[in-house]
């Protein structure tokens, strides 16, 4: 557990970007959590982090989100999370760690085009993003590009997207999470890392959150999705150094 320290800056750094734009933090934290931890533990200890972040931000989200999209979202995410719980029981470790860099960094290089090949109006699109959401939070916690990636084709307003996104999040990760308990695959890990990481994520997303109110971004891809393509670029490239070790 003393290895817990060395990712610390990384999760108090995604907890600020959590609070700011409203999404990120599973994203940037798993990748650092990924370098001493196996995905199974990265996630459990990331997803319920990232739960504990929000606790600061749902009383206001839930005054802007868009509840008709939110909620078919979370229907599709209710089938998402067991297949994505099935690639995590199966998936070898290093090569899941690497799968999950290559997949944020497609996710974020398709956030910054514009190709958008789907209607954002019909349910269809909102169930099926809701699905690969939860297929990719329960997996690896990288549902949240996804969904980012649909809001921004929407037809919402930078901060009906944010809060929309919060609640989405609040409600997948608390079932991945309850998933991944209920399958055995949450030891001793969790709570020890949960009893260092938790006040200093709260201080972070609290700060993240103030910078929001007092600056919000025109756009949510020029904040968080450079951070995104960097964080998935050194997790590729330490990931793969291992595996040619090994």
């Amino acid at each position: 557990m003393e290895q817990i320290w060395y990712v610390l800056p990384v999760v108090m750094f995604a907890a600020v970007v959590r609070g700011y734009s409203g999404f990120g933090f599973a994203v940037i934290a798993v990748v650092g959590l990924n370098f001493f931890f196996e995905p199974k533990q990265s996630v459990a200890i990331v997803l319920s982090l990232d739960l504990i972040c929000s606790i600061k931000l749902w009383k206001q989200a839930l005054k802007q989100a868009d509840l008709s999209i939110l909620k078919k979202l979370i229907l599709g995410s209710l089938l998402g999370i067991p297949i994505g719980y099935c690639f995590l029981l199966f998936i070898p470790a290093e090569t899941l760690k690497l799968l999950i860099c290559f997949g944020i960094l497609v996710l974020a290089l398709l956030l910054f085009s514009s190709f958008r090949p789907f209607n954002a109006n019909k349910s269809s699109t909102k169930f099926g993003f809701g699905l690969a959401s939860g297929a990719g939070t329960a997996s690896a916690s990288i549902g949240g590009p996804m969904i980012v990636y649909y809001m921004l084709s929407s037809h919402l307003t930078t901060s009906a997207q944010r809060a929309t996104m919060i609640l989405f999040f609040i409600a997948s990760e608390a079932l991945a999470v309850a998933t991944l308990i209920g399958g055995g695959l949450v030891d001793s890990t969790l709570p020890k890392a949960l009893l260092i990481l938790a006040i200093p994520t709260l201080f972070s997303v609290h700060y993240g959150q103030i910078l929001f109110n007092r600056k919000p971004p025109q756009s949510l891809k020029s904040f968080a999705l450079p951070i995104m393509v960097i964080v998935a670029l050194l997790g590729i490239a330490n990931t793969t150094m291992t595996m040619l070790i090994n």
